[in-house]
């Protein structure tokens, strides 16, 4: 009896250890990397992420089918509160840039796909930008780190991911309270296709 118990309780250190690895090693490093916000000014240093794809209601498309074009996707959430409460913003921004060489794809990250999606959709019909959801499911880590490879991993909603006209990532802003950056942002990247 003893000896089954010793065993019992070797075994659950052993597993005890083996989780705290795991998430020390995988998990935790994916977690703190979803949540860094990154620019990069110099464009040589940008990051080409052309291979990123979503579905939109019309079909796939993928982040080259925007060349020449600056690309603002908002990783977000019909359950987020700052997601929802972000669409006025989201709206006034591609209001702000409709004339220019820009386009807002709102990327819901929802677990039901368009079958969440779209009674959301009917309730927000201001929604004046394209909404996707990912092309291929998205891999959820603990419910709180979505990777969306080739763009990052996000562990807050929302996220911003800032595209160049070459389909480069420029900027990643994570959370909401970092929308002024995010348009400051488009601007300067749309200064940058005027000047080419």
């Amino acid at each position: 009896m003893k000896r089954s118990s010793l065993k019992l309780g070797v075994a659950g250190i052993i597993l005890l250890a083996s989780a705290f690895a795991y998430y020390h090693f995988e998990v935790a490093p994916r977690i703190r990397a979803g949540r860094l916000a990154g620019s990069y000014a110099d464009p040589a240093s940008r990051p080409e992420i052309n291979g990123f794809r979503f579905e939109t209601r019309r079909g796939v498309k993928g982040i080259g089918d925007y060349s020449g074009r600056v690309v603002v996707v908002d990783v977000w959430a019909s359950w987020c509160p700052p997601c929802v409460e972000g669409i006025p913003r989201l709206v006034a921004l591609a209001e702000r840039f409709r004339d220019a060489p820009f386009d807002l794809v709102g990327l819901s990250v929802d677990r039901g796909g368009w079958e969440d999606l779209n009674p959301f959709l009917e309730r927000y019909p201001e929604i004046n930008y394209e909404v996707a959801i990912p092309h291929s499911l998205p891999t959820f880590h603990l419910y709180a780190l979505v990777d969306l490879d080739p763009l990052g991993d996000v562990a807050v909603l929302p996220t911003f991911f800032v595209i160049d006209g070459r389909g480069r990532l420029a900027g990643k802003f994570v959370g909401s309270d970092t929308f002024p950056e995010v348009s400051a942002l488009v601007a300067r990247l749309l200064e940058e296709i005027s000047d080419v």
